[in-house]
Parts: C-alpha cells; structure tokens; sequence
C-alpha cells in the first residue's frame, strides 16, 4: 500500500531482512567505506512508505546498534528534505552539527560517532534508502561526496533484491 503523503517519484516500500545475500553484500560496501573514507559505525537505510519508517536493513555494530530498528519519516526533518526528497548528499560534520540532526545522537556520541554522511541511495530518480557514515568529530569533508556516490549507486541493485524478497 503506498503511502498517499510519499511524494511520487519515492518507492512506496523497501522491506528489510536480518541475514542472506542483502546482508552479504551489503557486508562488502561496509569492508570497502572502511578503507575510504573509513567509519566507525555504517548502517544502511530502507524507506518503507507503508510504515512511514526508515529501516535499518544493516549495521556495522551489530550488538550496538543493531540491525531492523527503525526510525519515523519526519517530513519536517533537514534529513527528509535533503536526503530522500531532494537525493543530496547531507554532511554532519561536528558534534553539534550530529547533535541537532540525530534524535538517538547520545548513543551514537558513546559509540564514538561525532560526524556523519548520509548517502542517497537512489533508483529512477527515486530516493529508496541511504548509506550512513559516522565518525570522530571533523572526520567528513565535503569534498568525499563524488566518491561516495558510486556506492551508492552500487547498493540500489541490493536494496531492490531486498524489496523483492519480501
């Protein structure tokens, strides 16, 4: 069922799964962003419009942040503006700037994690999910971006498998 408030070029639903060939893959653009631009904690973001939630379909602190948990779409929100409805990526680069973006940035900040970079995750001109990247204060610079979208681009054939094996 879509979701009649989700703009029309938005997927109406992304599912999400625990384990299997999604999570392997996903696994291998986790291995290669920690090399660059390197991370302490990676999760991957799936729109599911009929729950009106983000979906962490992947994490790289499986015991800390664990994988399934969700968030709502807050359409109010600098991350729904930028990130799902406009496909820009959205930098976080200090402290502040994570505390003011994240509602749950207490335990990203013990996680260590004081900046960040949302990746759009898009098909057909439609934003399906995101790639977060979280690091020390300062880590991000804007400048990573063009090397960050092939990455992107790389997760959108993963996350439609994962629609589809719903």
């Amino acid at each position: 069922m879509e979701d009649q408030d989700a703009p029309s070029e938005m997927h109406p639903r992304v599912g999400f799964t625990r384990d299997g060939p999604v999570v392997s893959a996903l696994a291998g653009l986790d291995r290669a962003l920690s090399h660059f631009p390197g991370h302490r904690l990676f999760t991957v973001l799936a729109i599911d419009w009929s729950s009106n939630e983000n979906r962490r379909i992947y994490t790289s602190a499986r015991e800390t942040y664990p994988c399934g948990g969700s968030k709502p779409l807050q359409r109010d929100s600098q991350y729904f503006e930028e990130v799902i409805k406009a496909g820009r990526t959205r930098f976080c680069l200090d402290r502040d700037a994570c505390r003011h973006a994240f509602p749950d940035f207490e335990l990203l900040e013990r996680l260590g994690c004081e900046s960040a970079v949302n990746v759009p995750i898009r098909d057909g001109g439609a934003t399906i999910g995101s790639l977060n990247l979280l690091h020390e204060s300062g880590w991000y610079r804007r400048d990573m971006e063009s090397a960050l979208i092939p990455f992107a681009r790389a997760a959108v054939p993963i996350l439609l498998r994962n629609l589809h094996q719903e």
